[in-house]
């Protein structure tokens, strides 16, 4: 299993634009700075030439808020103008305050420097130990694939590092945006320690 390339985006919302379908871009898991910009379509580098920005973008999660936003266009549809929304402007603030303290903060920056650091570090571990492979993703939201998934997350829940099963042979990480490289070693040499036989004789 790969993840799509910009390129596959690209083609993919020029042939919506084409063909006059409404392209929407769920930003639920990809939202609020986890790719390393604060919306993950922006690193597909969409515009006028193959079809411009999404349709719709929606999102929740981590942002602390539910909603969408369209496009000018979007937005004067009959059909799209007649969605109503609830805002709860406590949450709205609450998300304004966040935005502000990770621009403050520079915590996009902090991701791709993290997210550099551990590509490289699991990368060298799946060319060492063989016990992974695939490495992929953007910013701190990666997958990678194992050997056996269920004993690795195991493996790694025992010594403090929660991943995520996201396919049958797969784990992912969707760590906090404060995660560095001190915390992204731990994971290293979790990984580089891991032998399959190991958790089995923990788990007798």
């Amino acid at each position: 299993m790969h993840a799509a390339t910009p390129n596959f985006f690209k083609k993919l919302r020029l042939l919506a634009k084409t063909e006059g379908i409404p392209f929407i871009v769920d930003e639920t898991k990809s939202g609020m700075g986890q790719t390393g910009k604060m919306w993950g379509h922006e690193l597909w580098f969409l515009n006028d030439s193959n079809g411009g920005s999404p349709d719709f973008v929606t999102f929740g999660g981590k942002t602390g808020i539910s909603g969408y936003f369209s496009t000018y266009e979007m937005r004067q549809n009959s059909h799209c103008a007649s969605f109503e929304q609830n805002l709860d402007l406590t949450k709205v603030l609450n998300f304004g305050i966040s935005w502000r303290h990770m621009q403050r903060k520079n915590i996009l920056d902090y991701v791709q420097d993290t997210s550099s650091f551990l590509k490289i570090e699991l990368e060298n571990a799946a060319r060492d130990k063989a016990q992974i492979t695939n490495v992929r993703g953007l910013g701190t939201a990666i997958a990678f694939d194992c050997v056996d998934a269920g004993s690795m997350q195991n493996w790694l829940l025992k010594r403090g590092i929660v991943v995520a099963r996201v396919g049958p042979h797969t784990l992912g990480l969707r760590p906090a945006l404060v995660l560095g490289p001190q915390h992204a070693a731990n994971l290293r040499e979790a990984v580089r320690n891991y032998h399959v036989n190991h958790d089995a004789k923990e788990r007798q």
